[in-house]
């Protein structure tokens, strides 16, 4: 993660903390654990960290259209956006750890 530029760290960290929130997440875990896997698997298709960057900057509208659609309606807007860095950090971690 050295390489990364401030902005890109930030990111990074901010998927990371993202991730252990949710894992602290008691409440319709199971719901939050079947989301984030759900957009993960479409984040599969980015095999690069530049890609992947980029698809963070651009198919929010998709993800959050498939989050809102597996959680219950109550969930805050911060726990959806907090689901889909979830993702992004499970696949952030598939990828820089396959580099």
């Amino acid at each position: 993660m050295d390489d990364l530029g401030p902005y890109d760290r930030a990111t990074v960290n901010l998927w990371a903390r993202s991730y252990a929130e949710l894992s602290r997440h008691t409440d319709h875990g199971h719901l939050f654990e079947a989301a984030v896997h759900a957009v993960l698997v479409g984040l599969r298709q980015y095999h690069q960290r530049a890609s992947l960057f980029a698809g963070y900057e651009t198919e929010a509208a998709v993800d959050l259209a498939l989050i809102r659609n597996l959680l219950p309606s109550q969930i805050s807007d911060e726990m959806l956006w907090r689901t889909r860095d979830a993702a992004f950090h499970l696949r952030w971690v598939e990828v820089a750890g396959s580099a």
